[in-house]
């Protein structure tokens, strides 16, 4: 029996059409698992947060920072612009919360500052030897450690407010060296030159986006050479506890942790200039269909550089703050640790009982810090 040809010819497209159907998905994973494509334009869209943070480890020191180009900068941008529109800020909050006491009024601060929240959450790594030997003392006698006061001074021989370059510094520089390498390589190897010139254009957009001034006048707004002797705890509960004595040189941390917005009114068009121009690239790179690989190549060592910074432990001096250890007092039970450092610092063991003890003192504990709050008052009327 022959079949009409229109009924052939029908029975041909339908097998067809399945044949299609069935390697289409195939076929769509394989290429874009080839040429990535609008994968890269999202990309750019994510991790905005790791951005601001990785900006906020670095920026305010030079006119360069090197926070390195990745994902995320569109939506960075964008946040940035309605940061110092609405509040006048381009830090974020600090991420690790914290109190800071001013010795003499005992005025207890919640801590507002990115710088004095890194140092209080790094305190474990920048310690020093002397404190980690006292605190290793104390468990190898079986005892634990209840408080842990630590007491620094600012560093005369340094600014206040200028940071040492460290190694979380100079990988921005390192890692924006490789990113034009791997972008190099399809210009050499396929003559597409457009990896290169998008490569190019984030990294110094992402140069620009970090050398606002507000980054330093926002970062450091305190006033200087003061001779308060402040105090950095987490509160209640937290076994470590930061002294530092301002000496007349180093920077007021009471004023730092107010975490003052600073208004400088050019921020304002240099945070819209960058939005536009970020929102160009990625429209730019939203047409890229040809070895976007080596794109993301790019994006994701930068993404590494932005996630190490982000999270990297630094010392003070980084921030700009400059200390010298002076001494360490530990203590298995936390009111003997408050009565030794008020012994050798007058007003710092008082002015903490209330943030360790915020339920009250027994009768006698009473009567001994109000013996040794006259103590203090009367030698400061004496050196007067």
């Amino acid at each position: 029996m022959i079949l009409p040809r229109n009924i052939t010819s029908t029975t041909q497209m339908s097998s067809s059409n399945n044949t299609s159907s069935s390697t289409y998905p195939i076929n769509a994973f394989r290429a874009q698992w080839t040429q990535p494509g609008d994968v890269m334009s999202l990309l750019l869209i994510l991790g905005g947060d790791v951005i601001q943070r990785a900006l906020a480890q670095l920026a305010g020191s030079d006119l360069i920072t090197p926070v390195a180009f990745s994902f995320g900068w569109v939506t960075y941008s964008i946040n940035a612009l309605l940061g110092v529109v609405g509040e006048n800020k381009l830090l974020p909050a600090p991420d690790c919360s914290g109190q800071v006491v001013n010795v003499r009024s005992r005025y207890t601060r919640q801590n507002n500052s990115w710088i004095l929240g890194r140092l209080m959450r790094d305190f474990s790594y920048w310690r020093g030897r002397e404190v980690r030997d006292a605190e290793r003392e104390m468990v190898a006698q079986e005892q634990r450690v209840a408080l842990c006061v630590a007491v620094y001074e600012a560093d005369p021989k340094k600014a206040a407010g200028v940071p040492n370059r460290d190694w979380v510094w100079y990988s921005g520089f390192i890692c924006a060296l490789l990113q034009l390498a791997i972008s190099t390589i399809p210009w050499i190897l396929l003559e597409d030159w457009a990896i290169f010139l998008t490569t190019a254009c984030g990294i110094c957009l992402a140069l620009g986006s970090g050398a606002f001034p507000q980054w330093k006048k926002e970062k450091w707004a305190c006033r200087e050479r003061t001779k308060k002797t402040a105090v950095l705890t987490r509160g209640n509960g937290q076994k470590d506890c930061i002294v530092i004595i301002g000496g007349g040189v180093g920077l007021d941390l009471e004023d730092l942790a107010g975490g003052r917005g600073v208004d400088l009114p050019p921020t304002r068009y240099l945070a819209s200039f960058m939005a536009v121009l970020w929102i160009a690239l990625l429209i730019a790179v939203s047409g890229l269909k040809h070895n976007t690989w080596f794109l993301l190549a790019v994006g994701v060592l930068g993404m590494i550089q932005n996630i190490i910074v982000c999270g990297a432990p630094r010392n003070p001096s980084a921030f700009g703050i400059h200390l010298r250890f002076k001494e360490v007092i530990v203590e298995k039970k936390v009111m003997e640790a408050l009565k030794a450092i008020e012994r050798k610092y007058p007003h710092v063991g008082r002015s903490l009982v209330d943030v360790y003890f915020p339920g009250g003192l027994r009768p006698d504990e009473e009567e001994y810090w109000k013996e040794a709050d006259d103590s203090a008052r009367a030698k400061d009327s004496k050196e007067k």
